[in-house]
């Protein structure tokens, strides 16, 4: 890969950055859409209020609501804003909303994909801003560049992701981390990887290898030592997640170790976890994981 290869792909997550814009079309067709009787529906009002429950009856002017608590509510369809299946769980009369940011752990990549205009906007280490954006259910485009002197503006990292197989228990996705420069710092490097994902929202295990490549001065090389990557998530809460995100590179007896917790609501979430390195007698303790997600 060179850096005229790397140019359209950046331009590309440009373009799709611009459908960014919300349409409103769930405001404008809530007076048409048909819901079924057996799915706990969210409902999203014009005065700002949320409603869950099951739709019992339905006409063109409104909908009846039955909420998990047993009352019943009538809404007419001028008011609601937005109708769509609950994402997430019902515990103990409580919505369990499913964490927004489930792509990835600390850092590293889950095998999920966004769903199709849907994306976020993530701030790693608070110097490496991130924004993500699903182009279609499967396929994932992210993009930025840190935010450090020197290098912003002219290093920028993009990084492509494709759900490869999706059952309700399992994922697997393939994807590219690319660094790649401008013409003033000319070259490229990234990592190819593969990962899986197994469990649920609130519980998975996912884990992943991934191999260096290098393009510079007309050469590129792919690395033959790969990393491996095991990571966890458990949900503690209804709105706390445990996270760990571990690395090992087998050829150098070195790795990385982490866990930490994520806060999230219904778009933010925000990381914080330890993490530490060891192999070859030396250990390192202990670099602080600080992340903040918004998505939309």
């Amino acid at each position: 890969m060179t850096i005229r290869i790397l140019r359209p792909l950046l331009l590309a997550a440009v373009l799709c950055a611009c459908a960014f814009v919300p349409s409103g079309r769930a405001a404008a067709q809530t007076d048409t859409v048909s819901v079924e009787q057996d799915t706990i529906y969210e409902l999203r009002l014009s005065d700002g209020s949320v409603l869950y429950g099951r739709v019992t009856e339905q006409t063109p002017e409104e909908l009846t609501l039955e909420t998990q608590a047993g009352a019943t509510v009538r809404v007419r369809r001028a008011q609601i804003v937005s109708i769509s299946a609950m994402r997430g769980r019902m515990v103990k009369g409580q919505v369990w909303g499913e964490d927004p940011h489930a792509t990835r752990l600390f850092f590293g990549p889950t095998a999920r994909g966004i769903p199709k205009g849907e994306g976020y906007f993530g701030v790693y280490e608070l110097f490496f801003p991130f924004v993500s954006y699903g182009v279609t259910d499967r396929f994932t485009i992210s993009g930025g560049t840190p935010v450090v002197p020197d290098a912003i503006g002219q290093v920028f990292y993009l990084a492509p992701k494709y759900e490869v197989i999706r059952t309700p228990k399992a994922s697997a996705a393939v994807g590219v981390l690319a660094l790649f420069a401008t013409e003033e710092l000319t070259g490229s490097a990234g990592l190819l990887y593969g990962v899986g994902t197994f469990g649920n929202p609130d519980g998975a295990i996912t884990v992943g290898a991934t191999v260096p490549f290098i393009a510079a001065e007309g050469e590129s090389d792919v690395g033959d030592q790969p990393a491996f990557m095991i990571g966890g998530e458990m949900r503690l809460t209804r709105r706390t997640k445990f996270i760990t995100e571990n690395y090992l590179v087998p050829s150098e007896s070195v790795g990385v170790i982490s866990g930490g917790i994520r806060f999230f609501g219904e778009r933010l979430s925000a990381d914080f976890g330890i993490g530490a390195g060891f192999g070859d007698g030396d250990n390192a303790c202990c670099l602080p994981l600080v992340n903040f997600v918004y998505s939309f």
